[in-house]
């Protein structure tokens, strides 16, 4: 851990550097023919920089708000480092105090983010990052949770909020209010406006708003500015092992290198606030997810609102499990010059390094679409590939269910193709973490099945895709039940129309109207499933 003068000289340096880029902004802009009024002088445009910062600040802060989780039950944690400001870790909570009270610190503490209603309910909505939330109330359940969630909001108002629904792949959450507000407080939250992140580029300004050190527990978000540093970073590296679940469950997929890097502060607290662009709209969620332990840094992490976030975040506000794409193969970075060695001869070969399907998983999307083994995989969706990490990360961006264009290389001849991919889902590790208050399909006679690859604790095999759809949930005493139907059961057929997906499950079943249907499990055996 830095020491205090460490700490100090960083944030000297850090200093020195800002100071340093305003002043070379500004020179430029001197010099630059954009001024288009004559004698504008360096404090001129000094006072238009800051005053476009203050405008984004004005027009976004409102928006943001500061969440506290605080235990109901009393729960011993061990630490050898000593809580910061003198917060308490094993602090009950107990239910005269106010969290309205600036003198009440909660155990743990964080930002949010006033979203659209996706839906157009016009619900209030808090988009967050999903460990803030973990032990929180869910919307619906009875249950007595481990934490409530209480959310601050402008002029020192608030209220308790429940989970709609949590992701721990993407650390994205979206909370409610608990019970409904005063129409004119309601009135008074107004949700932020979303940006362009398709044109984000590296040195671009940024504000971030957030709850450092739980302060903003007033309503009055802190803010900090800097630039835009790089983009698909990744957070520390997860050694995790195939067959290890406990490891593999603290993957997200942001492992695979979808976070913006950002040069600001985004100190303890900030995770779950707003990323702006300068003119105040939301172009990311700051995250704590790739800090490293121990240390004190001047640059911070961003989940960017992109397509691929807000198909996440659509799912979220509904309710919905969020669901990552699957292709079905084994793959592989590898270089050009063992290419040339083993697979393609002299081939002219531009890139020096290449994505290989080493495996092509028998019944997968990809052998579907027409993938085979050694086949170079270019691009998806017109993005240019050059390591297997990148492959991954934008196939679990489309989603499950959705058609991915791929771009192929086949051949010691080689020949380029052009593969339509309609993707399976990613199997879950963490189903446990993944909440959800509403489903894409009605129960069906007791009945709930998913993608064969839904859930890592009922996939047929690792290294296998079967045919057939897996029984997630049966009702009990349901006529699923009655029929011997089980969690991890997997359905081939119904009334012999093969199946696959979850879609293809509910399309066949609806046409059974209320009659009996005969389902054939992978083992082969026949089930008779009555409707009552």
């Amino acid at each position: 851990m830095l020491d205090d003068q460490s700490t100090k000289f960083a944030q000297s340096q850090t200093w020195f550097i800002t100071t340093l880029v305003v002043g070379l902004l500004l020179f430029s802009l001197q010099k630059s023919n954009l001024i288009y009024a004559q004698g504008l002088d360096a404090r001129t445009i000094a006072f238009a920089v800051e005053k476009q910062l203050i405008t984004a600040i004005e027009k976004s802060e409102k928006s943001v708000v500061a969440i506290s989780k605080i235990k109901t039950q009393k729960q011993q944690i061990q630490s050898r480092v000593p809580a910061p400001f003198g917060l308490d870790p094993n602090q009950q909570f107990n239910e005269s105090q106010n969290p309205q009270n600036l003198s009440f610190i909660p155990n743990e503490f964080g930002s949010g983010v006033l979203i659209p209603d996706p839906t157009n309910q016009k619900r209030i909505l808090i988009l967050t990052n999903y460990h803030l939330t973990q032990g929180g109330p869910v919307a619906g359940k009875k249950a007595t949770p481990e934490n409530r969630i209480y959310v601050h909001t402008v002029n020192r108002q608030g209220f308790y909020a429940e989970i709609i629904a949590a992701d721990p792949r993407s650390d994205l959450a979206v909370l409610s209010p608990a019970r409904k507000l005063p129409r004119e407080y309601a009135l008074s939250l107004l949700p932020i406006k979303y940006g362009n992140t398709e044109s984000i580029r590296k040195g671009q300004f940024v504000i971030a708003l957030g709850n450092p050190y739980a302060i903003a527990r007033d309503g009055s978000p802190s803010a900090s500015w800097g630039i835009v540093s790089n983009f698909h970073r990744f957070p520390i590296p997860v050694k995790k092992h195939f067959f290890d679940l406990e490891i593999a469950k603290e993957e997200t997929l942001h492992h695979f290198g979808t976070l913006l890097q950002v040069d600001t502060r985004l100190d303890l607290g900030t995770s779950g606030g707003a990323l702006l662009d300068l003119d105040g709209n939301l172009i990311g969620i700051t995250t704590s997810l790739a800090a490293l332990d121990g240390y004190e840094k001047s640059t911070g992490y961003a989940i960017p609102i992109d397509k691929a976030t807000m198909r996440i975040i659509n799912s979220l506000s509904a309710g919905l499990e969020a669901e990552y794409g699957f292709l079905g193969i084994e793959p592989n970075t590898i270089e050009r010059s063992q290419l040339r060695r083993n697979f393609m001869g002299n081939v002219a070969l531009q890139d020096p390094y290449y994505v290989k399907a080493n495996n092509v998983k028998q019944h997968s999307p990809a052998q579907l679409a027409g993938m085979q083994p050694h086949d170079l995989i270019l691009s998806i969706n017109g993005k240019k590939l050059t390591n297997h990490m990148e492959l991954m990360r934008e196939v679990g961006k489309a989603g499950a269910g959705n058609e991915v264009k791929l771009q192929i290389l086949r051949g010691r001849k080689p020949r380029e193709l052009t593969l339509t991919v309609k993707l399976g889902k990613w199997p879950v590790v963490d189903d446990e973490g993944i909440v959800q208050t509403q489903y894409r399909h009605p129960l069906w006679r007791g009945l709930r099945v998913d993608y064969p690859t839904a859930r890592s604790k009922l996939t047929f095999s690792p290294f296998s895709y079967p045919p057939a759809v897996v029984v997630t949930y049966v009702t009990p005493e349901s006529p699923a039940e009655q029929a011997g139907l089980k969690e991890g059961t997997f359905i081939s057929h119904i009334n012999n129309q093969a199946i696959k997906t979850p879609d293809s499950f509910y399309q066949a079943a609806q046409k059974t109207n209320n009659s009996p249907v005969t389902l054939l499990l992978l083992d082969g055996r026949k089930v008779i499933l009555t409707p009552k």
